[in-house]
């Protein structure tokens, strides 16, 4: 599911910059610069939530194997 988010930013970001590159006027560059700022940052939080969601199977994955090996 994260995944799919990062895509799909990630297209909305190309899409953002494209229109920054054409734009004539100054005020739709900076909409279309605040924009793209804005998709980054949704796409930094994407990432981070899968860096924690990742993080957390690691330990889980790590203090079940720390158990197995106590056991026996």
């Amino acid at each position: 599911m994260q995944k799919q988010k990062i895509v799909a930013s990630s297209q909305r970001l190309n899409l953002h910059g494209n229109e920054y590159a054409r734009a004539k006027d100054d005020t739709i560059c900076r909409q279309k610069l605040n924009l793209m700022f804005r998709e980054l940052s949704a796409q930094m939080v994407c990432l981070s939530e899968q860096n924690i969601e990742g993080q957390i199977v690691v330990r889980k994955t790590a203090s079940q194997l720390f158990r197995h090996v106590q056991l026996n």
